[in-house]
């Protein structure tokens, strides 16, 4: 069993805990519930985690999957230990769903899935240079990247 979407969950985090379930947070990009403290959302992972829960980072739109590095940048800004937060988004949800032995980590055996960027991957600076998917280089061509590429020098030009 996964408990899925928690969310708004500070008054329960024990009772959550008691289960000995793993859980899917998120979106934490939520705005606080007028009882809740202005952190709530964002220090839920943080404060699952402290309690022993094994936590994933959920999207919740069709953008969530772009955005996960950046929520799991967001909970280490509110407590979560970073490599907490790199196993929120990786190994946590392979095992959760019994594919921790062939997803998740880079592991001898296991699917060769990288990404390779410009810097730390939970920050929102960082590109994305390459990824390979089963050891295979995925083309990083576009449309969007070729309409950047056409029209960025016009934007970068200064009079």
């Amino acid at each position: 069993m996964i408990l899925n979407h928690v969310a708004h969950a500070q008054d329960v985090l024990d009772e959550i805990a008691s289960y000995h379930v793993p859980v899917i947070v998120g979106p934490i990009y939520e705005a606080p519930r007028p009882n809740e403290r202005y952190d709530a959302v964002f220090s839920l992972p943080a404060e699952l985690r402290k309690r022993g829960v094994k936590i994933a980072l959920a999207g919740g739109d069709a953008g969530g999957p772009r955005n996960l590095p950046y929520q799991a940048g967001y909970a280490v800004a509110y407590g979560l230990p970073y490599d907490e937060a790199l196993k929120a988004i990786t190994l946590n949800p392979a095992e959760m769903f019994g594919m921790g032995d062939s997803l998740g980590s880079l592991d001898v055996g296991k699917s060769g899935n990288v990404v390779v960027a410009n810097g730390d991957p939970l920050d929102v600076r960082t590109s994305v240079k390459q990824v390979f998917i089963g050891g295979e280089a995925v083309p990083m061509v576009s449309r969007q990247t070729q309409l950047r590429d056409e029209y960025m020098p016009l934007t970068e030009k200064k009079p």
